[in-house]
């Protein structure tokens, strides 16, 4: 199971629907969190920023995450849109935006990694963040790591060297961005606290309303890396953190 920690997922996507997480231990519509998780009628994840069960997007400015989630894990071999590295693992959607908000403004994130933990997810991704540290940010990673959740993040579009936050922190996988020549994107953040690169610029995958575009960012290469985590994941369920992220 793969987090998107993001702005919203279109869980009905052609190309989604597939392969999103269906949490078969709650009974959606009767008002009772039959799984005990903490968390009422998340059939296929939550909103935490309005406190729902409703992880999809308000209306089509809301895309960000939608995006992500395909780079993550389109279905694959479905003749349809885009395939994804993730191949079948499971999208749990998690909203992180609130509805009366900025589509940009992933308020609500750590938040988000908390119920991802809550919903068995064993990959994290969060193409989002900020410059400034937080030890209690920190302290929510560390448990989630202890739990046995790997954590992937976007490293930031600044074009600066400068930390970015949830990426920099300890136990998780900072992920920066290379262009189609194999360079680092023009955008993307850099230096030694940086984990991998990965393919960011000019990212074909799903959005809103069963359709799919272009967008640019370490946003885009995060989800690349929590994909392949997935599928090593999935392959050796058994293998440790530390042997997959190195």
């Amino acid at each position: 199971r793969i987090a998107i920690v993001d702005n919203a997922v279109e869980t009905a996507h052609t190309d989604l629907a597939p392969n999103m997480w269906i949490n078969t231990g709650e009974v959606f519509g009767n008002g009772i969190d039959d799984d005990g998780n903490g968390y009422i009628d998340d059939i296929n994840g939550y909103d935490v920023s309005d406190n729902d069960e409703d992880p999809n997007p308000i209306n089509s400015t809301f895309d960000h995450g939608t995006h992500v989630a395909g780079i993550a894990s389109a279905a694959t071999n479905n003749n349809t849109g885009v395939a994804a590295i993730g191949y079948s693992c499971k999208i749990i959607g998690i909203k992180a935006s609130q509805d009366g908000g900025s589509p940009s403004s992933i308020t609500d994130g750590y938040a988000g990694i908390s119920y991802a933990v809550a919903a068995g997810a064993k990959v994290v991704n969060c193409s989002w963040g900020g410059t400034f540290s937080s030890t209690t940010a920190q302290n929510l990673i560390d448990w989630a790591y202890s739990q046995n959740v790997i954590i992937v993040a976007a490293a930031g579009n600044s074009s600066t060297n400068q930390q970015f936050y949830p990426a920099a922190f300890n136990n998780v996988i900072s992920v920066a961005s290379t262009d189609n020549g194999d360079l680092k994107s023009s955008f993307s953040n850099y230096g030694s606290w940086i984990d991998v690169s990965a393919p960011g610029s000019n990212i074909y995958s799903t959005l809103p309303g069963n359709t799919y575009g272009y967008t640019s960012g370490t946003s885009m290469a995060s989800p690349l890396v929590a994909g392949l985590v997935g599928l090593m994941r999935a392959l050796s369920p058994t293998l440790p953190q530390s042997n997959i992220i190195n």
